[in-house]
């Protein structure tokens, strides 16, 4: 098991069975485990978030929660400390993961999936950009992504150039002409217009999108990895290259799914690859500094992709 994956432990399950909680596990990854408490609430026991950060993370849910969504998202009720760890109570989230419905070996995107991605992306559209959101950090960073900056390019480019000055030659060894790309794309965001801004999830992948049996979106959860305010189209640009991210078919996926985003939610497709490009850049090294883990290979790959250069101007 990865060492930036948390997995659960007895120590846990008798934490929260001294509490008079049922525990049992639930779900386990790289922000931390959860154990399902009974009484549809859950505990998160987080791997390096600390309380000043959740609580943050409370104040955005709130902000959330009052744009009435069509679906459900969470909601932090308290938090304590443990032995230096924080710890989370939270409302116990409907559905399965619409990851369920997908497989590894899929050809193509599953319409009902498509459209149910969608719907999630154009409601978070809808959802105006607080100071709390923009308060929070991203990534494994301690500082607001925000922080010294007047727009949401500036904010973001400050964050590509700390990814870069901090893993830069780890990226170079593996993409040789990096620079160029790298030239390329802070050229291409600092010539993006502005756009509204609203409330981005940053890691809608389909093990985060809760549905029904229809495929339908009933709850939302696990912001926090690139949970910002600013340019939903950055939101559409991830979850369009991540439905599936290492499957035979991967690349086949990411090219419809990107199509088909800039057509329903009417996004430039240009926009859509500089932002998928960012995001490679900046969360290549989220999980391992020496590039050894995949998410890594998949960034790289992401750059080396034809429609991301010639989107760069390469």
């Amino acid at each position: 098991m990865p060492d930036f994956v948390l997995v659960h432990t007895q120590k846990w399950l008798d934490h929260f069975t001294q509490q008079g909680h049922r525990v049992s596990p639930l779900a386990a990854g790289v922000e931390g485990a959860i154990y399902d408490l009974g009484d549809d609430l859950i505990a998160k026991v987080w791997r390096v978030r600390g309380t000043g950060e959740l609580e943050l993370m409370q104040h955005f849910y709130a902000d959330v929660a009052k744009a009435g969504l069509p679906f459900k998202t969470p909601e932090i009720l308290t938090i304590e400390q443990v032995d230096g760890i924080s710890v989370s109570y939270e409302r116990k989230l409907p559905g399965r993961p619409l990851q369920q419905r997908l497989t590894f070996n899929d050809r193509d995107v599953e319409p009902v999936a498509a459209r149910c991605v969608i719907d999630v992306l154009q409601a978070l559209s809808t959802v105006p950009a607080t100071e709390a959101m923009r308060r929070l950090p991203v990534l494994d960073e301690e500082q607001p992504l925000w922080a010294g900056a007047d727009t949401f390019q500036d904010a973001l480019t400050n964050l590509l150039s700390r990814r870069v000055a901090q893993f830069g030659e780890v990226i170079r060894t593996h993409l040789g002409d990096f620079d160029r790309r790298y030239t390329g794309l802070r050229k291409r965001l600092e010539g993006l217009a502005s756009f509204p801004e609203t409330a981005i999830h940053g890691d809608l992948v389909p093990e985060n999108i809760l549905v029904d049996k229809q495929s339908r979106p009933v709850a939302v959860l696990d912001f926090g990895f690139l949970t910002t305010g600013g340019d939903p189209r950055l939101d559409a640009a991830i979850a369009a290259s991540v439905m599936n991210m290492y499957g035979p078919c991967a690349p086949a996926i990411t090219d419809t799914l990107t199509a088909r985003v800039a057509r329903d939610l009417d996004y430039p497709v240009d926009v859509l690859l500089i932002y998928q490009a960012a995001y490679a850049v900046a969360t290549a090294n989220a999980f391992t500094s020496d590039g050894s883990d995949g998410h890594f290979a998949w960034c790289i790959d992401q750059l080396r992709r034809p429609d991301i250069a010639d989107a760069l101007g390469m």
